[in-house]
């Protein structure tokens, strides 16, 4: 997932593994969004569960352990 921060434009990648440890916190605490700090200005950029939710890996049941 690709995401620019607001303030200085720079592009962060977010992983698969990142997204759907994100996506987890979210759920389990109850959250709106994630936050994502910039590395370059250290701004915290928003993303919101919506999100997540569509960048999502999908994970079937079956192969879930």
């Amino acid at each position: 997932m690709q995401i620019r921060c607001f303030k200085c434009q720079m592009p962060i990648a977010l992983g698969r593994d990142v997204v759907a440890e994100a996506l987890e916190m979210v759920k389990k605490e109850n959250l709106t969004r994630y936050d994502v700090r910039c590395p370059k200005c250290r701004t915290t950029n928003r993303v919101s569960k919506k999100q997540l939710t569509r960048m999502a890996p999908r994970i079937s049941p079956d192969k879930k352990k």
